[in-house]
């Protein structure tokens, strides 16, 4: 190639490396420092334990997640856990409903506002729980509450402040001001 043909190309280099150093820089949008990961709306989500059976499902109206801090908020949950009984392999489910819940890592769930705990299997001694502020560590598939909590039951009604119950093994302590009423009636 000769200095005439070369001359094109050249040109073309040093106009090129003239607009790459001249051209303005584009200001990409900053996200806030603490934004979320994904926003989900009409969440389902189902967990399996290690056995491959089904641990519990989360629906949600509204889930954002924050994976730099582990959490994930939502607005109305509804927590369905299953608990297998290794005796006679029957399934024992539990459905826990409010308004707001907040999950920190994949075990401790907080719900908040008008917290409902129902037993749809029908089979327990507790049928229905009811308080304002619930935690779920949902692999040990423990829940408990500091504050006042009502339960009923067949033929039973009670209340307290606090209390820790095990799904698992169930087991249900009350912390104090236990008050209960036992009906005689048959239903």
């Amino acid at each position: 190639m000769n200095k005439r043909q070369a001359i094109p190309y050249i040109t073309l280099l040093i106009v090129f490396l003239i607009w790459l150093y001249l051209k303005p820089q584009e200001n990409l949008p900053s996200l806030p420092e603490h934004h979320p990961s994904y926003i989900a709306y009409n969440l389902d989500n189902i967990h399996f334990d290690e056995t491959g059976e089904i641990a519990h499902k989360i629906f949600a109206s509204k889930t954002t997640n924050f994976s730099d801090k582990e959490t994930t908020i939502f607005e109305d949950p509804k927590v369905i856990i299953y608990i297998k009984n290794e005796q006679d392999n029957s399934i024992t489910t539990w459905q826990v409903t409010s308004k707001n819940g907040f999950l920190s890592g994949n075990n401790k769930l907080v719900l908040s506002d008008d917290v409902w705990v129902k037993n749809l299997s029908l089979d327990q001694l507790i049928q229905t729980m009811h308080t304002e502020k619930l935690t779920i560590l949902l692999a040990e598939k423990e829940i408990s509450s500091d504050l006042f909590v009502q339960w009923e039951g067949p033929q039973m009604k009670q209340q307290g402040i606090g209390m820790w119950a095990s799904l698992i093994s169930e087991e249900l302590i009350i912390k104090k001001q236990i008050k209960a009423v036992y009906l005689n009636e048959t239903k």
